[in-house]
């Protein structure tokens, strides 16, 4: 009996391994350079008249659990300045902003990582 159970824990233990070191992606959440690549693909912060422009780098706060939807909330925070008119820029502003982190499949075929705003 006491064999059945070390066989039975060493079996879970390599299957557990054999996924954690794989790597395998519905376990693994994005790292902190695929969440700014994907917080500056959105175009939030391209900059120009009437859109927002990053004054500072991107600071990761907080990484979420995997949500039900598969996506991973993570909460950043930025500054950044708006044109209040046409030649006139505002102070630097901070917040804290939470985006989902979605896994999608780009034109080539890659898995990417796609940042949506939480509650867009």
């Amino acid at each position: 009996m006491k064999n059945k159970v070390t066989l039975y824990f060493a079996f879970l233990l390599i299957v557990v391994s054999a996924f954690s070191f794989a790597g395998c992606s519905k376990l693994v959440g994005p790292s902190d350079q695929d969440v700014i690549n994907a917080i500056n693909e959105t175009g939030m912060f391209k900059g120009g008249f009437g859109e927002l422009t990053l004054q500072s780098p991107i600071t990761i706060l907080e990484k979420g659990n995997r949500a039900k939807d598969g996506s991973w909330p993570v909460k950043v925070k930025v500054v950044f300045t708006a044109y209040v008119s046409k030649d006139k820029v505002s102070a630097p502003l901070e917040r804290t902003l939470v985006f989902n982190m979605h896994k999608i499949k780009d034109n080539a075929g890659k898995t990417a990582w796609k940042a949506s705003a939480q509650g867009s």
